[in-house]
């Protein structure tokens, strides 16, 4: 009995040391290409685009790369074409397996008069793509949202960068499935 328990033992003791030492499976390197914005006078939608990239794609499981790796391979100008073709080139010359890339072209509120309450109509149009390498799952979006909103009593907020926000928020949870 006494050899059995010191088999159990020794057992238990190495189980113990080798489930440290065990690998564990690397983060995800993810290059998220700066927001091609068209909205002249918007500055603040490339902030609230990386901020949902900082948000979902955090370290344990995702390593985001920096702008600058993820600049010097896109070039200065940016993505032209959001392909799957040229997803992959971003992720050949990063390393990443996955790629993310967006483009605004229209980001308008407009007051419609003739309305009893105070009605805004949201534009926003524009693409977003994304490329996993491991799986090779390509996804491409037109962006286009037209919404009607009735603004409460008391002003809240800006209506554009929240309805912005909510888009980029959703295009992001499909590349990850969250």
């Amino acid at each position: 009995m006494k050899k059995f328990l010191n088999y159990l033992l020794l057992a238990l003791v190495t189980i113990c040391f080798a489930l440290p030492l065990g690998g564990k499976a690397e983060a995800a390197k993810v290059a998220v290409v700066p927001l091609a914005n068209n909205v002249a006078g918007d500055d603040m939608a490339g902030t609230i685009y990386m901020q949902e990239a900082l948000a979902l794609f955090r370290y344990p499981e995702f390593d985001l790369l920096g702008d600058d790796v993820v600049i010097a391979a896109v070039g200065e100008k940016g993505l032209t074409d959001y392909s799957k073709a040229a997803l992959q080139k971003v992720a050949q010359a990063t390393g990443a397996e996955i790629v993310v890339a967006m483009q605004l072209d229209k980001l308008d509120a407009k007051r419609m008069p003739q309305r009893k309450e105070a009605t805004l109509k949201m534009d926003l149009r524009g693409k977003f793509a994304s490329l996993d390498t491991l799986t090779g799952a390509y996804y491409y979006k037109d962006l286009r949202d037209s919404r009607t909103i009735e603004e409460a009593v008391t002003v809240r907020g800006d209506w554009k960068h929240e309805v912005l926000q909510n888009v980029v928020r959703n295009a992001f949870k499909k590349v990850t499935d969250k």
